[in-house]
């Protein structure tokens, strides 16, 4: 691949997950600006496409600070799964942090809105479908 797939020799990839609050079974997500390139108006993971040379972890850390102004420590952060995205051609890293931080406490700092959902209502919300599949995976594997 060429032009905006690679950097340096490198293809770009994404990197994104959510938090997640153990105590009232509730996930933090982002709703996408409904003029975002992707996925507009859907509810998805704070993320995005690496810069240089970051590691997977650490282009989530700084999406995280970008969109949620949220410092979070490398050691919170716990890997979901890691694939090929076929639909993006692009491999894709999830991530998710235990955290219980109010809504108060971050500022959003791009996309139209974010808001802890419980998990017994996620799947009402519209979810982009990576989302609903990652979350998916993330109940049975982490939860069930």
């Amino acid at each position: 691949m060429t032009g905006a797939m690679e950097k340096r020799g490198k293809k770009e990839f994404y990197a994104g997950g959510f938090f997640y609050d153990p105590r009232t079974k509730s996930v933090l997500l982002h709703k996408r600006s409904p003029d975002a390139e992707f996925n507009p108006d859907k509810w998805a993971f704070f993320g995005g496409l690496s810069e240089n040379e970051e590691t997977p972890i650490e282009t989530w850390k700084r999406e995280i600070k970008e969109e949620l102004d949220v410092d979070l420590p490398e050691n919170r952060i716990k890997p979901l799964r890691d694939y090929y995205n076929e639909d993006r051609q692009q491999h894709r890293y999830i991530f998710f942090a235990e955290s219980d931080l109010p809504k108060s406490e971050m500022t959003l700092g791009e996309g139209a809105d974010f808001d802890w959902i419980p998990l017994d209502e996620v799947f009402g919300y519209d979810l982009t479908a990576k989302t609903a599949e990652d979350l998916r995976f993330f109940i049975e594997n982490f939860l069930g």
